[in-house]
């Protein structure tokens, strides 16, 4: 078992305790791989020294954060909530273009993105590392709808596409 709500406090419950050090990698659903040292073993539990750069930290942090939500009660984001991310300027290519764009926002199902010029309706487009299709035209861009959503955990200001 996993408890903790940031990833400087995670604790690991289980049968085995390691020895301080030993390296620990374990998958966690809703959190992805998570590999680092045991701290501080005890009576089957030890702290997880997380080995990540600041980037999985920060991502770690969102999805330890919506847990944390679902878990007391928070209404459910698989309602494809929007969330304006904090880091906008994304890479549009699709066939015979590519433009740098400025996402609006994002949801698990899909984005908008102002960038001119713009790929027609029903063209295939990888906005960032994401493969999606252009199902609409708007002011200042276009709306997309992801070949395959995001997971819920990972739409938030820190998204990075």
């Amino acid at each position: 078992m996993l408890r903790g709500d940031t990833p400087e406090t995670l604790e690991v419950t289980g049968g085995h305790v390691p020895i301080p050090g030993e390296r620990i990698v374990c998958r966690i659903p809703g959190l992805g791989l998570l590999a680092g040292r045991a701290v501080r073993p005890a009576d089957r539990v030890f702290r997880l020294g997380l080995e990540a750069g600041p980037a999985q930290r920060s991502r770690l942090a969102a999805r330890l954060a919506w847990h944390a939500a679902q878990a007391s009660g928070a209404p459910d984001r698989r309602e494809a909530v929007r969330v304006v991310p904090v880091q906008t300027e994304v890479v549009v290519i699709w066939d015979g273009g590519e433009a740098l764009g400025r996402l609006r926002d994002v949801s698990i199902n899909g984005a908008s993105v102002d960038l001119t010029p713009r790929p027609g309706i029903g063209a295939s487009a990888t906005i960032g590392r994401r493969r999606s299709q252009v199902v609409r035209h708007t002011e200042g861009g276009i709306g997309v709808r992801f070949v395959l959503p995001l997971s819920p955990q990972d739409v938030t200001e820190n998204i990075v596409l």
